[in-house]
């Protein structure tokens, strides 16, 4: 039945006469044309909740892809009065106590005060046991070194930028190249090794040669 059929049908039943029909004929017009726009706008709605939803999980997704895993393990180069000099790998966080451990432990000899058994050691770094005749750095309590004569030296892998601003000719900039540097790279393996960042050349590593150690 067209739409002007069902509108004259349903004056008809209502008893409504010819003047009527266009009054029912638009009523009828106004009511399917509001519930046609009602269902585009549910449906409308709809789609746009289920978009939100899909950004809000790539999102997610994204935001949990940025954050960096951490190392389960490290490599630790163990020299020096132990036992079994070499490389190990050990659990992320281990502390030198644990590396020599992995390296059989102390020789007779070994100068036990030469290393802090509680620092924690980083990947890549190397950790030397000295002899008790040996004319080398002894740890401190506070996890650094010192040289024969009493003065303190900076460990170059472990200080933080206000730590390496101590050695005489390291300032602020030089101080936050070593520590970058040791984020993209990993720890020094010896000292001379410093020469790799820039600004710091075979000149300044001469300098500062005597305060620092690895």
């Amino acid at each position: 039945m067209s739409f002007q059929g069902y509108s004259e049908s349903l004056a008809s039943r209502l008893h409504l006469g010819q003047r009527s029909k266009p009054v029912i004929v638009g009523a009828v017009f106004v009511v399917i044309l509001g519930l046609a726009i009602a269902a585009m706008s549910l449906t409308t709605s709809s789609e746009g909740i289920q978009i939100q939803s899909a950004e809000a999980t790539e999102e997610q997704v994204a935001s949990e892809a940025e954050i960096p895993e951490e190392p389960a393990t490290i490599y630790v180069h163990v020299a020096g009065c132990v036992q079994a000099p070499g490389m190990y790998q050990l659990p992320a966080g281990s502390r030198v106590a644990e590396a020599i451990q992995a390296a059989g432990g102390f020789t007779p000899e070994a100068r036990t005060e030469s290393v802090n058994l509680a620092r924690s050691v980083l990947d890549g770094e190397q950790v030397i046991v000295a002899s008790a005749d040996q004319a080398v750095p002894a740890a401190t309590a506070e996890g650094g070194t010192s040289d024969p004569s009493g003065s303190a030296l900076v460990n170059i892998n472990t200080a933080d930028e206000a730590e390496l601003q101590k050695v005489s000719g390291i300032g602020p900039s030089k101080a936050a190249k070593i520590v970058a540097y040791r984020k993209d790279h990993g720890s020094f393996s010896s000292v001379e090794e410093l020469t790799r960042v820039s600004g710091i050349g075979e000149k300044t590593l001469a300098s500062i040669k005597d305060q620092i150690c690895v």
